[in-house]
């Protein structure tokens, strides 16, 4: 999916960091959400490579990337990636997430704000509203999230008899759209779910964010960081559907600015050119801070 970018498999403490850097100028890490890789980047990783130097990881468990731990908490993603591009020669970067990414991108801010330079968020509320608000209504938009928590291998045995139709039902459910993914993404979505490690990782992630993540968050929700942040999120989706997206992560960015984009839950895929531009102007102004 990105040809002209270089492939990279990292040691970092725990396990090993599946990447793809290309481009050159100021660091970039672009990290996907669930049931995605890094292939969800390559319509915007291209551009963002003509002005940044933008490396596009799957997260710890996920795609390529592999682990022996069993602490799936967003704190232990964020460390993986700072240690990625740490190893990559970046001790300072910007971070653009989607959905478990930008999870990861906002746990990282908090634990390594010497690292980040500014974060962008795609289509997500903070961990802790998500559960707060969590009524019959967004417990069938949201099933995934307390399904993929349920141990005994309960969503493994499940996802594991047909995982290509589990992905591309995921992708339609969660977009609330009619999206039309290239097919090599597609591909690579359901490759990396017909691996039982992954599906595991997926599993293992939902139950942290069920328990650990929601007191790790709870500890430090009054706090901010004062860096630049750009959050985006899809007017057809749910994520802005009864609540307004950037009012709730001021609370968190102070100086967050964005809005809602006419899209499902998919921006980048969905409104890649819009998607860009909006990136690459919250990436020019934080640049020349």
């Amino acid at each position: 999916m990105l040809p002209d970018f270089t492939a990279h498999d990292v040691p970092v403490a725990d396990g090993t960091i599946h990447a793809r850097t290309g481009g050159d100028g100021p660091p970039v890490l672009l990290l996907h959400g669930f049931p995605q890789t890094h292939a969800m980047w390559h319509l915007l990783a291209p551009v963002l490579a003509d002005e940044f130097t933008v490396v596009t990881a799957d997260l710890r468990g996920y795609g390529r990337s592999r682990t022996g731990s069993e602490d799936f908490t967003f704190r232990a993603m964020a460390a993986d990636q700072v240690q990625l591009m740490r190893a990559l020669g970046h001790d300072r970067f910007h971070v653009v997430g989607h959905d478990r990414g930008a999870r990861t991108a906002h746990r990282m801010a908090f634990d390594a704000p010497d690292a980040v330079l500014s974060v962008a968020l795609l289509d997500v509320l903070p961990t802790l509203d998500v559960w707060r608000s969590m009524d019959a209504w967004l417990a069938q938009q949201y099933y995934h999230w307390a399904f993929l928590a349920q141990g005994g291998g309960l969503p493994q045995t499940l996802i594991g008899h047909d995982p290509a139709y589990f992905v591309r039902a995921t992708l339609q459910g969660l977009s609330g759209t009619e999206v039309g993914f290239h097919p090599g993404a597609l591909a690579a979505y359901e490759e990396a779910a017909g691996d039982p490690d992954v599906v595991d990782a997926w599993c293992r992630d939902y139950r942290a964010a069920a328990g650990p993540d929601v007191e790790i968050d709870r500890a430090d929700e009054d706090a901010q960081r004062g860096v630049p942040a750009l959050v985006l999120w899809g007017a057809r989706g749910r994520v802005g559907a009864r609540e307004d997206p950037l009012e709730r992560w001021r609370r968190h960015f102070p100086r967050a600015t964005g809005r809602a984009v006419d899209a499902g839950h998919f921006l980048a895929e969905e409104r890649p050119e819009e998607v860009t531009a909006a990136v690459l102007g919250h990436l020019r102004a934080a640049r020349a801070r």
